[in-house]
């Protein structure tokens, strides 16, 4: 625990708040439960690890891991005298689904009209929050820190994030600013929003993935949409959308904040059900 805190002050300098706050605490509190301690048996680590449920966070554990010895064992640091995992090959990932949710057309208006109850908010429409979503791309957090003084000359500049473990980042995930296009349904929220403080949405981002999430699963209970969805997947549907109507790649990912090659691998897929045709 004492090498990984140091390699976790090391990295601290340049990893995102919010990735300390989450996966780095994730490892530490797996390997805190380790009930091998020593370094030097770091390849029994990894094997006590790999045997753990959920596979999939154990084998981000393992990860981090290996990172570590290696940082350890490098010159410079000297706290190993060699790397104990520089041979050890981690088995093969179970296959899994790996395809790009998108919200299909015809179940988004009713996702909308189910967050534009006020239930116990009632002062807050929430369908606006995942709308400027869907119509900018914008990451959650990116919304929820997006401030009055940031439209300028048609356009939205994104340059924070309100994380859910740090409240206000001055930059985005990436660190990367961009300007986002205004368009006009977009421009229709904004002019329905009361001017009650500098943030656009002065509302509680945690409130909102928790009302999302009621929602979703209230919704497919009644059997009007097909999946679960996620705040998260609005992007998916904005990215795909775009390049649907013929948005170039690297436009799309220049306005998302990603690149061309994240954006074909992450976000694009198509947003409707097409027809095989009869060649």
């Amino acid at each position: 625990m004492e090498v990984w805190e140091a390699f976790k002050a090391e990295r601290s300098i340049t990893v995102c708040p919010t990735s300390m706050g989450t996966d780095y605490r994730q490892v530490t509190n797996w390997l805190q439960r380790s009930p091998i301690q020593d370094l030097t048996q770091a390849r029994q680590i990894c094997i006590w690890m790999l045997q753990q449920k959920p596979s999939p966070s154990a084998r981000k554990v393992v990860m981090y891991l290996r990172s570590m010895c290696k940082w350890a064992a490098a010159e410079d640091i000297a706290i190993l005298e060699k790397n104990p995992v520089a041979n050890f090959r981690m088995p093969k990932q179970g296959q899994r689904s790996c395809e790009i949710t998108i919200i299909p057309r015809e179940e988004v208006p009713i996702i909308m009209a189910a967050l534009s109850h006020k239930f116990h908010h009632k002062s807050r429409d929430w369908s606006l929050y995942a709308e400027t979503m869907l119509q900018t791309a914008m990451r959650t957090g990116e919304v929820r820190a997006l401030k009055w003084e940031d439209i300028k000359n048609g356009r939205i500049l994104v340059h924070a994030n309100y994380t859910l473990t740090h409240g206000y980042k001055s930059t985005t995930k990436t660190n990367k600013p961009r300007w986002v296009p205004i368009n006009p349904r977009f421009q229709e929220i904004l002019d329905e929003l009361p001017h009650c403080s500098e943030f656009i949405f002065p509302w509680n981002r945690l409130a909102f993935q928790s009302f999302f999430a009621k929602r979703m699963a209230e919704l497919y209970e009644a059997g009007l949409i097909s999946e679960i969805y996620r705040p998260y997947d609005f992007r998916h549907v904005a990215i795909s959308r775009w390049i649907e109507d013929g948005i170039p790649v690297m436009q799309a990912a220049k306005w998302a904040g990603n690149t061309s090659e994240i954006i074909w691998k992450h976000y694009a897929n198509v947003t409707q059900e097409y027809t095989m045709p009869v060649l």
